[in-house]
């Protein structure tokens, strides 16, 4: 009788050791769940020293809103993209929106203009991709901080190789024009003018390719700005081409 409870006495774990047992696995989890933390935080602080994470964020939020949202438009219609003017768009008065921002808001409200018109997924049928080679900006008025505005797109011409795009950042406060930009994108391996002619008249199905089809589509007359633009940008190119003899097509 008495070696079995010496026994049981040696071989069964007290209430304090099975609570110090229970203490060692919480802590260890507390460490491990710590360190995955501290692994996540870094591994985004480099993510967002080696890329700018808020703007890709946004760009996917424009294609989700341009496929799942938003509303189709024909290819001559005013698209509007709305936005404000938050702290990370200020330069270094922090009363007003960073010159440079401006640019990207363009990048976003195009993403949405191509995305619902249809244009981007035509021009991804035929094996083509459309890049920006110049753009023309006229600031008329600041975009104050937090300040709430809209982004009007349209396209305003287009020829053989380029389409050329208007974006008007109007605040919505009281409707005035604060900045005016002129976009040339480049379509490459496929014609602007075809790619247009398909996108006004309803796609590349049979019953677009009628005499219908055909008469509605329209080449607008060149603007007057964007004819000057065009002429000052060839005169850039030969000067450039004078000085370094790199053949540039631009």
């Amino acid at each position: 009788m008495m070696m079995s409870l010496l026994s049981s006495t040696t071989t069964a774990p007290t209430a304090s050791a099975v609570d110090a047992a229970a203490g060692t696995g919480s802590s260890s989890l507390t460490v491990t769940a710590l360190s995955v933390a501290c692994a996540a935080l870094a591994l985004i602080l480099v993510l967002m020293c080696a890329l700018d994470l808020p703007y890709f964020f946004r760009s996917l939020f424009s294609y989700v809103a341009a496929t799942c949202i938003k509303k189709k438009l024909r290819v001559t219609d005013t698209a509007v993209y709305s936005s404000v003017c938050l702290t990370t768009d200020l330069d270094v008065y922090l009363t007003h929106m960073n010159n440079a921002r401006y640019l990207r808001e363009i990048d976003l409200a195009r993403i949405e203009f191509l995305l619902r018109t249809g244009l981007w997924q035509e021009l991804r049928r035929r094996g083509g991709l459309i890049f920006t080679i110049s753009n023309s900006v006229r600031y008329r008025k600041f975009v104050r901080t937090f300040s709430r505005y809209e982004i009007r797109s349209r396209i305003v011409y287009w020829d053989d190789m380029s389409i050329f795009f208007e974006f008007r950042f109007v605040s919505k406060a009281d409707g005035f024009i604060r900045a005016i930009v002129y976009n040339r994108q480049r379509v490459v391996d496929c014609s602007a003018d075809e790619l247009m002619r398909t996108v006004i008249g309803g796609g590349p199905s049979a019953a677009a390719k009628t005499a219908d089809a055909d008469n509605a589509y329209r080449r607008p007359e060149c603007p007057i700005e964007i004819h000057h633009w065009i002429q000052s940008n060839l005169m850039s190119s030969a000067i450039l081409k004078a000085e370094m003899g790199d053949g540039d097509p631009l």
